[in-house]
């Protein structure tokens, strides 16, 4: 079971720490731990609350509370994982050594999340990681909800043949999930940010803002740049930077190592 292996990862005791020393590896281990515990009774609960079927306006109160509440809890570990994701990517020494404590099927997200954060790190211009904090200054409720995301991302890797995680990673990227969806400096829109003039080539008379017809339009782009075949050159001429194609595909293999790594990440930098 996963909470074994997690407990199993837990420092036996905790140590007093120098405030100007890097981050304790043990400690930074026991708060992956935490989160993850939290996330995964968070969602047993939900999953319990999905088999009732309740009677009454009292019971359906009841159980809509209960379900606000488990959902919120997830929330929460989500956004503590976010923090902990932030500060391994700040010291490459914390990060091995935390990793190496993790469960094995933790370690390669998050390795492919730190991979991810540094490119857009670097993107950004930024070369002194540990600088770089999470802001939770979006509402969660702002974007499409994730089921629906994720329809739309196997609706376009069925018809264009390019793997969902891609897609995810760049709605992500782009607009956290349609957050936020400009206009860029650049004047790019919408939740895939697209420039209205290849809007115009790829929308199919779509709105640009709606999230759906972004995505299939997101779809149809990288397949005309090359597209499934060869990604790296299709993610390319969305965003002429190979930091940025770095980036997408680190996030995307995590996706496609361990899928719930989207719905973490569709609760990063928001509130509520």
């Amino acid at each position: 079971m996963l909470a074994a292996a997690l407990l199993a990862a837990m420092p036996l005791s905790a140590r007093a720490q120098d405030p100007d020393a890097l981050p304790n590896a043990h400690h930074q281990a026991a708060r992956v731990v935490a989160a993850e515990l939290a996330m995964q009774d968070a969602e047993a609960r939900l999953a319990a609350l999905a088999q009732v079927q309740p009677s009454g306006l009292a019971e359906q109160m009841r159980h809509e509370l209960a379900v606000a509440a488990a959902t919120y809890t997830y929330r929460l570990a989500a956004r503590q994982e976010q923090r902990i994701v932030y500060d391994l990517a700040g010291y490459a020494t914390v990060q091995k050594a935390v990793i190496a404590l993790l469960p094995a099927g933790l370690q390669s997200p998050f390795n492919d999340l730190i991979a991810g954060l540094h490119s857009l790190y670097n993107l950004g211009g930024i070369d002194q990681y540990y600088l770089v904090n999470p802001h939770y200054t979006l509402l969660y409720s702002s974007a499409a909800p994730l089921p629906s995301l994720r329809s739309y991302y196997l609706e376009a890797q069925q018809r264009y043949g390019i793997d969902a995680s891609y897609l995810a990673s760049i709605n992500f990227i782009e607009s956290k999930f349609g957050r936020v969806n400009g206009p860029s400096s650049a004047g790019a829109q919408g939740p895939m940010q697209f420039l209205p003039s290849t809007w115009t080539e790829y929308g199919q008379g779509g709105n640009i803002n709606d999230p759906h017809a972004a995505i299939l339009a997101a779809a149809r782009l990288l397949v005309h740049n090359g597209a499934p075949y060869d990604m790296r050159n299709a993610i390319w001429h969305y965003n002429n930077s190979f930091q940025y194609v770095d980036s997408v595909e680190s996030f995307a293999r995590a996706y496609r190592a361990d899928p719930g790594w989207l719905e973490r990440m569709y609760y990063w930098d928001t509130f509520g």
